[in-house]
């Protein structure tokens, strides 16, 4: 009965109730993991993106009332649509598109000669030299965010903060390794 109205009949047992609308979502999503991943993929999602978003749609879609909805499949497609709005916004809000890894900072080089070896040495003095000038919390969000690979929620939750604070600490500290480390193209 995917794709229908799937509400649940009144004085039900409450188990059979949750295990049936998991067993309707689990449906609806293997249904609906394809059609979704191309669905993101066609509006240029690249593919990690595109399985994040997709499971955003699962998410927004358990926490709905099924008694609103009438038709599963468009529904799904509609949440779909609001997923890539709200990842629009959010990357428009947050300069997505202005944020470097730090993997394009190119400190050593790849080749092992001694010379390249004693300047990658002095690039890491330098780094951290640099580092040290951040404020101590500034220094540790950013090294907890690209040395640990701890997520900016996970930082927020671990310093008590939001995470709006947490990427003004980051940023901050990215900032100053740009103003240090300038790129020379």
């Amino acid at each position: 009965m995917v794709g229908k109205n799937y509400t649940v009949a009144l004085g039900a047992d409450p188990e059979d109730v949750d295990s049936n609308r998991s067993a309707r979502l689990e449906a609806l999503a293997l249904r609906y993991q394809g059609p979704l991943l191309r669905y993101f993929v066609r509006r240029g999602c690249a593919a990690d993106v595109a399985e994040d978003c997709m499971q955003e749609v699962f998410v927004r879609l358990a926490r709905t009332d099924e008694k609103t909805v009438q038709n599963a499949e468009a529904y799904l497609f509609t949440i779909a649509s609001s997923v890539l709005i709200s990842r629009a916004r959010k990357a428009r809000t947050h300069y997505d598109a202005q944020h470097h890894p730090i993997e394009d900072f190119s400190l050593v080089s790849g080749e092992a000669a001694p010379d390249r070896v004693l300047e990658g040495k002095e690039a890491l003095g330098r780094l951290d030299a640099v580092l040290s000038e951040l404020a101590p919390d500034t220094r540790e969000m950013f090294l907890l965010n690209r040395v640990d690979g701890l997520t900016y929620h996970q930082i927020a939750a671990r310093h008590g903060l939001s995470v709006k604070a947490v990427e003004r600490q980051i940023g901050k500290a990215l900032n100053h390794l740009r103003l240090r480390f300038p790129r020379h193209d």
